[in-house]
């Protein structure tokens, strides 16, 4: 089974995990890396000034492979 890293970029900052998750195909890691977005989202939605959320995902070779952000948008009115 192929391992995965995850990095998060979140009101705190930046943080990559340094354990490898175990999946079963690179659509299961992103359903993961959507999870956990949610789960970042549920503590509270993204600040100014980047207003965005988002987890990157690699593969065994620390290579990209996706990044799934949540953006967070004001628009006057």
């Amino acid at each position: 089974m192929p391992k995965f890293y995850f990095q998060l970029f979140h009101r705190d900052g930046v943080g990559a995990t340094e354990t490898g998750y175990d999946f079963d195909s690179v659509e299961a890691a992103k359903a993961e890396a959507r999870r956990v977005l949610a789960e970042m989202a549920a503590e509270g939605l993204p600040a100014a000034p980047l207003n965005m959320l988002s987890v990157e995902l690699f593969d065994e070779s620390r290579r990209p492979l996706a990044e799934i952000r949540l953006i967070l948008e004001e628009i006057s009115k």
